[in-house]
């Protein structure tokens, strides 16, 4: 199953990975929403404001576009595939518990957000910041932790 992730995540192009950069930010904060809100934490949002983030983190997701202000980002379909590729193994390992898929996941993750960089990370979050409202703005600080804290967990 081991595929060379580095290379292929690597071999986006940058406006592609902008992209996803975009996606993984929304992607981390949502789920870093979805577990404070599951755990009980005195930081989790509002019932109303969970399923929000929830609902387009996952549109966003199985659509593979993103609404941002006016413009509407959609991925070349090789991305797509490519990324789809890391949400079948998510959904596998995580969701579903296969062991193999989940190290696997973990493994494409962990490259997948070495290609985009935290610079693309850091860019994403400030348009997300000016353009999306689905994700109140504090969270994003929330989805940014996590990013810091995966990459290079996994090594």
């Amino acid at each position: 199953m081991t595929s060379d992730w580095d290379a292929l995540f690597s071999a986006l192009p940058p406006e592609e990975l902008d992209k996803v950069a975009l996606l993984r930010m929304i992607e981390c904060t949502n789920g870093v929403i979805q577990h404070q809100f599951r755990d009980g934490s005195d930081d989790a949002l509002s019932v109303e404001e969970t399923r929000a983030a929830m609902k387009f983190s996952m549109g966003c997701i199985k659509n593979m576009t993103i609404p941002l202000g006016d413009e509407l980002i959609s991925f070349a379909p090789a991305t797509a595939e490519l990324v789809g590729k890391l949400r079948d193994l998510y959904v596998s390992g995580v969701k579903n518990g296969n062991q193999i898929a989940m190290a696997e996941f973990f493994i494409a993750s962990e490259a997948n957000l070495r290609a985009v960089g935290m610079e693309r990370i850091e860019a994403a979050k400030r348009l997300i910041f000016y353009h999306i409202y689905e994700l109140p703005p504090h969270t994003l600080d929330w989805g940014i932790d996590y990013i810091r804290g995966f990459v290079g967990a996994n090594r």
